[in-house]
């Protein structure tokens, strides 16, 4: 163990936790202000769906790039210094995509800021592995709740500035200002990662338990992708609701979602990590099972519910484990699995429409029911 870190005291420790949860909180703030204003920047720039669809795939490209980029980054500058500098690049490059006047300067800008987000997203939960060992307790939960939180409160801010009427450049930017500020304020409280050191269990099968890590990260990520893209449409054309009343499936999956991130330190700590895991997927994936096959609106919502308490500690645990396990330093092992785990979240979405295209909406969402039920298998390994 690194000197610095014998040094830590419970006031410093408190200080980084809180510094690295405002680092998430603007993550995610950030991010759902850019995702907030798409429409408007869509027409801004006249794209059809398919040149939109391009601009979005070259942000998830920067983010793959990024994810293994900087792990070896973090190795020569350290990773306090490369959130930094990735926080500053993040920062420059939110307002970018909603300054250009092309679709190839869109993607240019796009790219840059999908590396910029997937870099603060590698370093960030790297720290947050770092302050959950100098506490001694569960953090990762907590502080994933803050990203979801930073989410919605981006969405909020993203509906009202659209409904006030104030350009997303101005918006973003005020954002982008805001966020630089956080920074600014938290950078004396955030911790260095320290490399993580081979223990007997990581030397027995070190490949074997990073590639369970990155089956349950793409597992996860997946349902959650498609239930942000298809749960709406499911509500809407199976169950015949309402324009009004599609959207509350999303509602319920991601607000369960974010309360468990809140509560789930303090659940993993109390019954166990691997327990709640198994218990919960195998519950949401019961549920969601049963709403297919009623076809009940009051059961759907409900299994939304499941589903999001269910997959909320998922990414947590996995990232935790991923840092603590590597050979290397914890961005490593952070960046494999969350590379494995994005790729499911860009698949889920089109995977679903391909099965419904074939079989129909409520059988695609039967795929989902199939990996929730993975997921509780793969929790006891």
């Amino acid at each position: 163990m690194p000197a610095a870190s014998l040094t830590q005291t419970p006031s410093r420790v408190s200080a980084a936790h809180r510094a690295i949860a405002a680092v998430f909180f603007c993550n995610g703030l950030g991010f759902a202000s850019w995702v907030s204003r798409i429409p408007a920047i869509r027409d801004g720039i006249g794209l059809g769906e398919g040149e939109l669809g391009t601009a979005l795939f070259a942000l998830a490209a920067g983010a793959l790039v990024a994810f293994r980029l900087s792990a070896k980054g973090a190795d020569i500058l350290g990773t306090r210094l490369q959130l930094l500098l990735a926080a500053a690049l993040y920062c420059f490059a939110l307002p970018q995509p909603a300054l250009v006047g092309s679709h190839i300067s869109l993607i240019v800008t796009l790219f840059v800021f999908g590396a910029a987000n997937g870099a603060v997203d590698v370093t960030m939960n790297a720290l947050g592995v770092e302050v959950e060992r100098q506490a001694g307790r569960p953090v990762m939960s907590s502080l994933h709740g803050m990203w979801s939180a930073g989410g919605l409160s981006g969405a909020v801010l993203g509906s009202l500035a659209a409904h006030q009427g104030v350009p997303p450049a101005v918006h973003l930017a005020l954002v982008a200002v805001l966020l630089g500020v956080v920074m600014l304020a938290v950078r004396p409280s955030l911790p260095e990662a320290s490399p993580a050191h081979d223990t007997p269990a990581a030397k027995g099968r070190p490949d074997a338990t990073m590639l369970l890590l990155g089956a349950m990260a793409l597992c996860a990520f997946l349902v959650e992708g498609a239930m942000a893209d298809w749960s709406a449409v499911l509500l809407r054309d199976t169950l015949s609701t309402s324009e009004a009343v599609a959207p509350w499936g999303y509602a319920a999956f991601a607000v369960a979602m974010t309360a468990m991130r809140f509560a789930g330190d303090r659940v993993t700590l109390k019954f166990g990590a691997v327990g709640v895991l198994r218990f919960g997927n195998l519950l949401g994936a019961a549920a969601l099972a049963a709403a297919l096959f009623t076809q009940s609106l009051a059961l759907t919502l409900l299994a939304f519910v499941l589903a999001g308490i269910s997959l909320a500690i998922v990414a947590p645990v996995v990232f935790a484990t991923a840092g603590r396990r590597s050979r290397t330093t914890p961005g490593h092992g952070i960046a494999l699995v969350a590379s494995v785990g994005y790729a499911g979240f860009l698949l889920g979405p089109p995977v679903i429409g391909w099965i419904a295209s074939l079989a129909g909406l409520g059988v695609a969402f039967g795929l989902l029911v199939v990996l929730m039920a993975a997921l509780a298998a793969m929790s006891g390994q």
